[in-house]
C-alpha cells in the first residue's frame, strides 16, 4: 500500500479515536498523570493514544507475516498502557516486567549487540548470556529514557523521527542496508500522525507510545549495526545518546541527592528549560511546551547531522558524544542556577 494512503487512513483513524476517547473519558491524563508530565501539562482532556496509533499501523500495515514480533509489540504496548492507566505505578515492577518481555524477545529472535567493534567490551560480551543481559540493559535504558522525555509536546515523537529520518537519509544514499525497512517507514508514518496531533497538545504519546517507539527503534538499530559493519557502533550511541544519558544522569543525580533512583521528579533538563521559558516569557503553557521540545530537538538535529556525515568514523563519533554530554551538563547547571537561585 502507498504510504501516503496509510498516512491519510491513520490520520482519520486517530482523529475519530481521539474524539471517542475524550467524549467517553477514556485513557485520559486527568487523574492518572505522573508528576514529571503534570509539571508541563495543564490540559484536562487529552488522551494517551499515541502508542495505539503506532501499534495499529504495525499490525495492519506492516506486511511482514511475523506474528511473534507483533505479539511482543503488543506486550510492550500493554506495559505502557498499564502505566498510563495507573495500574502499574511501581517503577520497580515496570522495570522488572519490561526486562522479562525484552529478554524473551531477544532470546526468541536471537538478537544481540555486535560486540566485535565495541572497544574493551568485545571479549567480555562474547559470552552469550552476558551479551543478552547487556543488550537488555541497553534497550531498557532507551525505553525508560524515552519515557522520561515524554511530557513535552513532540519531544519524544520528534526525537524518534530524527533518528528514523537519519537512517532513511543514509539508506537513500546507498550507504547502509536496512532490514525491515517497511517497519521503519510504517513507524515514521505513525509517528508523523502522532506528531501533528501532539504539537498542538491534542494528544499525548503516553508511556505506551514512548515504550513502543523506543523498542522498535532499538531493535532496528541493533540489526542495522550488525549488518552494516561500515557503521560505527558509536554512531548508534549518538542516535540514542539523549534518552540514554537523560536516564543515566537522572539516576546519578538522585543517588547524590539520597533519593530513590526510581522516583519521578521535575528536575530533568527539558523541565528546567520549560521553567525558564515559562518564567521569562509571557507565552501560554502549550506554546512554551512545544517551544521547549523544539529547542532540544534542534540541538539533537545538529548532533545527528554531524554524526551522520561521519557515521563510519569511531573517533569522531566518540568526540561528538563527549561534546553532547558536556553541553547537556553545562546547560543543565546554568538553567538550574537561573531557576532556583
Amino acid at each position: 500500500m502507498n504510504f501516503y494512503y496509510i498516512f491519510i487512513i491513520l490520520f482519520i483513524f486517530t482523529y475519530f479515536l481521539n474524539f471517542f476517547l475524550i467524549k467517553n473519558n477514556l485513557l485520559l491524563d486527568s487523574k492518572k498523570i505522573f508528576i514529571h508530565k503534570k509539571f508541563v501539562q495543564d490540559r484536562v482532556k487529552v488522551s494517551y493514544v499515541g502508542g495505539l496509533v503506532i501499534l495499529v499501523s504495525c499490525i495492519f500495515f506492516w506486511n511482514e507475516n511475523n506474528f511473534a514480533f507483533k505479539v511482543f509489540l503488543i506486550f510492550i504496548f500493554i506495559l505502557g498502557l498499564l502505566s498510563d492507566l495507573g495500574l502499574l505505578e511501581s517503577p520497580t515492577k515496570r522495570f522488572f516486567l519490561q526486562s522479562i518481555v525484552i529478554v524473551s524477545f531477544l532470546f526468541f529472535f536471537d538478537i544481540k549487540i555486535d560486540t566485535e567493534r565495541l572497544i574493551y567490551l568485545d571479549f567480555l560480551l562474547d559470552k552469550k548470556m552476558l551479551n543478552l543481559l547487556f543488550t537488555t540493559f541497553c534497550i531498557l535504558i532507551v525505553i525508560n529514557g524515552s519515557n522520561f522525555m515524554d511530557g513535552l509536546n513532540t519531544l519524544t515523537a520528534g526525537y524518534c523521527l530524527l533518528i528514523l529520518f537519519s537512517l532513511i537519509f543514509m539508506f537513500s544514499n546507498n550507504q547502509i542496508i536496512i532490514p525491515n525497512y517497511d517497519l521503519l517507514l510504517i513507524t515514521v508514518v505513525s509517528l508523523l500522525v502522532v506528531f501533528l496531533f501532539n504539537i498542538f497538545g491534542k494528544m499525548y504519546l503516553g508511556d505506551n507510545g514512548a515504550y513502543l517507539a523506543a523498542f522498535i527503534i532499538s531493535i532496528l538499530l541493533i540489526e542495522i549495526s550488525k549488518i552494516n559493519h561500515i557503521v560505527s557502533p558509536f554512531y548508534v550511541a549518538n542516535l540514542l545518546w539523549y534518552p540514554a544519558f537523560e536516564n543515566f544522569f537522572s539516576i546519578i543525580r538522585k543517588i547524590i541527592q539520597k533519593k530513590s533512583p526510581m522516583s519521578p521528579d521535575n528536575q530533568h533538563l527539558h523541565q528546567l528549560l520549560f521553567s525558564y521559558f515559562n518564567k521569562n516569557r509571557n507565552f501560554n503553557k502549550v506554546f512554551v511546551n512545544s517551544l521547549t521540545a523544539c529547542v532540544i530537538n534542534s540541538f539533537n538535529f545538529i548532533i545527528f547531522a554531524f554524526a551522520t556525515v561521519y557515521f563510519s568514523n569511531t573517533i569522531i563519533q566518540i568526540l561528538i558524544i563527549l561534546t553532547s554530554i558536556f553541553f547537556y551538563n553545562l546547560f543543565y547547571f546554568i538553567l538550574k542556577k537561573e531557576i532556583y537561585n
